[in-house]
């Protein structure tokens, strides 16, 4: 574990620790996927790639509010002609509307991030959302701008992704 992966781990648990039991309202989980296909032709040779994303991130929703606090893991695997995984995990905190409907804004911090041969990288998320109720289980839409970096290696990549999601609260 690198020192800036030890501070942000040190960091949230310090927070957590001082954050009274009744502070707590609930835990809240959001799950997002996103799933693109793109297919070409050249000089008479098809290609295809696909990428398919899934974000898993659980949180504590605050009393009073709508402030969050959590982690949040994330898995891009990119297929064509050939594969490649991003496996991601970092700190989150943002606002989620307290009802079953409303816009959310969540920031992710990468503590770590890995992708194909390129280790030990980091990076952030910014995601913008909605969520509605048409049965009992939360639904809606959002939009990602991630950034990450693999200093090591010189290498960085930037994406803005769409993503259908799903709430639970706990």
């Amino acid at each position: 574990m690198s020192s800036i992966q030890f501070f942000f781990a040190s960091w949230i648990l310090t927070v957590l620790a001082f954050i009274p039991g009744h502070a707590v309202a609930a835990i809240t989980a959001k799950v997002a996927a996103s799933y693109t296909s793109h297919s070409s032709t050249d000089s008479g040779t098809t290609g295809t790639t696909s990428r398919m994303i899934y974000d898993a991130g659980a949180y504590y929703k605050f009393q009073g509010g709508g402030w969050v606090l959590g982690a949040l893991y994330q898995n891009d695997s990119q297929g064509g002609t050939t594969s490649v995984n991003r496996t991601s995990y970092g700190a989150s905190g943002g606002w989620m509307a307290p009802r079953d409907s409303g816009f959310f804004v969540i920031g992710t911090y990468f503590i770590s991030s890995n992708y194909g041969d390129y280790k030990d990288g980091n990076g952030f998320q910014a995601d913008l959302g909605y969520k509605f109720t048409p049965s009992k289980i939360p639904i809606g839409l959002q939009i990602s701008y991630k950034s990450y970096s693999y200093s090591k290696y010189d290498h960085s990549d930037t994406y803005i992704d769409p993503y259908f999601i799903m709430v639970l609260d706990f």
